[in-house]
This record gives structure tokens, C-alpha cells and sequence, in this order.
């Protein structure tokens, strides 16, 4: 069991569920989120389970902020398990009437570089202590450019690739990173889309999952199995059959381009 943990995204959803499996006396957790108040709800469980837990109201969008927190944290104690969770999902991320433009340097700057900004301040020490572990949670929507949310498809691609790359980089060095694929998890942001995503998962059970993957040191996590074997099937098609299928998509919702959150649950069916 790691010794302190940083996971940010930890106000609720797969996060705060995190924060409760690593709860264990012996165990300092440093959570943060942007919304304090729900923040101090999961902390406040957190310590009845008798660990020591910081909870810090920050934005991984902000570089320098989370520079200064995160050498903060590892100042009190060595930090062994850093979790990038953070994340947009859920209706901020479905293509509007006016396109996403706007949206789209939201989700990238959160899901993107909201990461790099998690995961980079503390690798000098890591590779200098030639030990830690570094979790990215991307989404099994990077495998697939989902018509309903380009930006989110490719700013969760993004990230992916970004955790393979650090990983063969920091091999050498002791450091191991594992890149985790969720598919739908019932969390409030999921929950938004007004709709139930096929093979739910809790997020306690997702976070049990990805903590036990941790702690044997897998490289990267897909689940679950159905929608993990739908994406790589997906992605192994010819390019001009994939496009054909999404295109398809979209001319039986009868749209030009995703517009509404009932025209995804049309798509779940």
C-alpha cells in the first residue's frame, strides 16, 4: 500500500472512490478539486477511516498552482502514487447547435494539460528516488473519435499516448506508469448525459479495480471487457468502413452533427 497519495478530481465519482480505498491508517491522501465544499465531504470519510488527509480546493488548468501544491505535498511526505483524475465528461462535452470551439479549449486544457500539469512537477524527485507510480485515467472513447464529443475523444487520446510515452521513458528510472481506460461509470458527470451507458460500472467497483491493477503493476486498464472489445474491433476496421458506421449514426438521428444529449441516448439505445 502506498504510503501518500495524490489523487485531484477527488470531490466525487470514480475519484472520491479512489480517496476511499486508499483510506487506510498509515496512508496520507492529498485530494484535490475545484469545489471544496464536496471535497471536505470525502475527506471527512477519508479520516474515519483513520488516515491523514489534505484536501486542497485548486484547478489543474492552473500550471503554477499545482507546481506549488504539489512540491507542498511531497514536502510533508514522499509522495509514491500520483492519480490523474481529473477530468471533463458528461453534457459539458456533447457537440451544441453552435459546434464546440469554445468547449473544445475547455476539455483539452482539463483533460490534457490539466494532466501534464498533475503529472510532470514531481517526476525529478520520483526519478531521483528511483521509485513512484503515476496513474492516468484516460477513457475508452480514445480509441474511437465518438461523434458525440470529438474533443473529448481526442483530448482522452491524447493523454493515452502521452502515459505510454512516460512510461517507456521512465522505465529506466524506476518510475512506472500505467494508463487506465474506463468506459461508462456511474458518477454525477456521467450521470448528466441524461442516459445509462451500456455495461455500468460503479465507481466503487471501477476504483477497486483500478487499485488492485496498481498495486500488480499492469500497464495500462480497459474495462470492461465488452466495450474494450468493441473499441479495438472498432479500431482494427478499415478507416472508410469506420466512417461509414458513424456515418450512419448520425444520418438515423436525422441531425447534421450531435446536438442534444437525447440524441446520445438514442445512440445507447
Amino acid at each position: 500500500m502506498p504510503k501518500h497519495v495524490v489523487i485531484t478530481g477527488a470531490n466525487g465519482g470514480i475519484g472520491a472512490a479512489l480517496a476511499k480505498v486508499y483510506a487506510v491508517p498509515g496512508t496520507r491522501l492529498s485530494l484535490l478539486a475545484r469545489d471544496l465544499g464536496r471535497l471536505e465531504i470525502v475527506a471527512a470519510a477519508c479520516r474515519d477511516r483513520g488516515c491523514d488527509v489534505e484536501a486542497h480546493a485548486g484547478d489543474v488548468t492552473d500550471a503554477a498552482g499545482m507546481e506549488r501544491w504539489l512540491f507542498a505535498c511531497d514536502s510533508v511526505v514522499p509522495v509514491d502514487l500520483i492519480i490523474a483524475n481529473a477530468g471533463m465528461l458528461g453534457a459539458p462535452v456533447l457537440i451544441e447547435n453552435a459546434g464546440e470551439t469554445d468547449a473544445a479549449r475547455r476539455i483539452f486544457s482539463v483533460n490534457t494539460l490539466g494532466m501534464i500539469n498533475t503529472v510532470t512537477p514531481l517526476l525529478p524527485r520520483l526519478i531521483g528516488r528511483r521509485t513512484g507510480q503515476i496513474a492516468i485515467v484516460s477513457s475508452l472513447s480514445a480509441f474511437v473519435g465518438v461523434p458525440a464529443f470529438p474533443a473529448y475523444s481526442a483530448s482522452k487520446a491524447a493523454a493515452g499516448v502521452y502515459g505510454d510515452a512516460l512510461r517507456s521513458l521512465l522505465a529506466p528510472h524506476g518510475v512506472r506508469i500505467t494508463t487506465v481506460y474506463p468506459g461508462f461509470v456511474d458518477t454525477p458527470m456521467s450521470q448528466s448525459l441524461g442516459c445509462r451507458g451500456p455495461f455500468l460500472w460503479s465507481a466503487d467497483r471501477a476504483a477497486v479495480h483500478i487499485a488492485r491493477g496498481l498495486a500488480r503493476g499492469r500497464r495500462e486498464m480497459l474495462f470492461p471487457w465488452p466495450l474494450t472489445l468493441a473499441a479495438r474491433c472498432i479500431r482494427s476496421l478499415p478507416t472508410a468502413l469506420v466512417d461509414r458506421l458513424l456515418t450512419h449514426i448520425h444520418v438515423t438521428w436525422g441531425e447534421p452533427h450531435f446536438r442534444s444529449k437525447e440524441g446520445f441516448q438514442r445512440l445507447l439505445g
